[in-house]
């Protein structure tokens, strides 16, 4: 069902939506698990990061976390269900909202996550939330991506920057330092 979604997104985003990316040569033979962080601008950014990898890509499926109260809608429940994807348990503590996104990790997946927790366009940047750092921290040799959505003159861009593991680029297992560093690697690709 993924590579459905995959096909419709792909057509809409660069036939009528002229979606320009950035960097997609840095995404050639990274090694799995891979995590994937990037800032979040709409809805559908998980899709079109999705489209980033070919259709029978290795890196497909892409899973994600999608906010509660989303999950709770029974229009949407069963698209999410069919996207692999799941509920990011807000507010229940760590050990439970990591569950997933640990389990796909081990397995040798591919996960995406939004270190901000949530979409933002305008204002000052949001402080990152814990979960990308938590996850880099306990996994030193985990794979990371960045991407940045941007625009330039209002039509979209993804910029994706190098792979690179947390021990490459800190010794710090300070949760806040890393979320920190985390944002600033995605920020930096605008």
């Amino acid at each position: 069902f993924q590579r459905i979604v995959w096909l419709v997104t792909f057509i809409c985003s660069r036939f009528f939506g002229s979606l320009k990316v950035m960097g997609k040569e840095n995404l050639k033979n990274i090694p799995k698990p891979l995590m994937i962080i990037s800032n979040h601008k709409t809805f559908f950014d998980p899709l079109i990061i999705g489209t980033l990898f070919p259709f029978f890509s290795k890196y497909l499926p892409i899973t994600f976390m999608v906010d509660d109260r989303y999950y709770k809608n029974i229009f949407l429940k069963p698209f999410f269900l069919l996207t692999q994807t799941f509920p990011s348990y807000y507010g229940q503590g760590l050990d439970i909202s990591l569950k997933k996104p640990r389990e796909v990790l081990r397995n040798n997946g591919v996960f995406l996550i939004f270190p901000t927790g949530e979409r933002h366009n305008y204002g000052p940047r949001p402080r990152p939330k814990r979960g990308a750092a938590v996850l880099a921290i306990e996994m030193p040799n985990l794979n990371i991506v960045p991407v940045c959505i941007s625009a330039n003159k209002g039509k979209p861009v993804l910029n994706i920057g190098h792979n690179f593991k947390l021990k490459e680029i800190t010794e710090s297992q300070d949760i806040e330092t890393v979320s920190q560093l985390l944002a600033e690697k995605i920020y930096n690709l605008s």
